[in-house]
């Protein structure tokens, strides 16, 4: 009789301990599928810091040669300084040689390595119409400007551009009459910006292919 109560006993105990098992186990489940939520958002904040290093490394839209022109020409920037900006193949044997290829100007004189960086590709477009022969289609360009009367090696880069930068910066190359880009006209003829009689002209007296 004693036997059978002390199995009865047994029993009884290892079915409570089964419970309490199944009890922790199912409290373990829920909480870890409640923590679950929490860890994905925080993968979530990592997702949303992707999409602002996306967002600050955006592509900057591509500027015109005849906006970023007639910007260099407008009233906010023509009484700005004119600086001279120009390219040079990278390594090459002469890479002290520097081509000139124009001027940009910037907003109160502010932003000259800016408006040389931002504007770089419309600059080495035009550099290789100036010099087809001593600029190669694939050549790697430095760019620069002439700051105290010795050319300076543009360092800054678009990622240091304020937003809107295009609207106070400009950019005109030296005449191209092959091509007729930053070309000035005067009674159907080509004339150099400063000559004499010819300093009002209007917008119909400008050409430049690109719009």
């Amino acid at each position: 009789m004693m036997s059978r109560v002390v199995i009865l006993l047994i029993s009884v105990v290892a079915c409570i301990s089964c419970v309490d098992v199944f009890a922790f186990t199912t409290s373990l489940q829920q909480t870890t599928s409640r923590t679950t939520p929490l860890l994905a958002g925080f993968g979530g904040g990592g997702t949303s810091s992707k999409k602002q290093k996306k967002k600050k490394g955006a592509t900057l839209p591509k500027l015109k040669a005849k906006s970023q022109w007639d910007r260099y020409n407008s009233k906010e920037l023509k009484t700005c300084q004119k600086i001279t900006v120009g390219v040079r193949i990278k390594g090459d044997d002469d890479a002290n040689v520097w081509l000139e290829v124009g001027r940009v100007r910037s907003s109160n004189d502010e932003y000259t390595e800016i408006a040389v960086a931002r504007q770089r590709a419309l600059i080495a477009e035009h550099s290789k119409r100036l010099y087809p022969v001593q600029i190669p289609a694939n050549a790697i360009l430095e760019w620069g400007y002439i700051d105290g009367g010795d050319w300076t090696v543009m360092e800054k880069s678009n990622d240091d551009a304020p937003n809107g930068i295009e609207k106070q910066i400009g950019f005109e190359g030296i005449s191209d009459k092959a091509s007729g880009f930053y070309c000035y006209y005067h009674e159907g003829r080509v004339v150099e910006k400063e000559e004499e009689g010819m300093g009002n002209r209007g917008s119909g007296f400008k050409a430049i292919k690109g719009k």
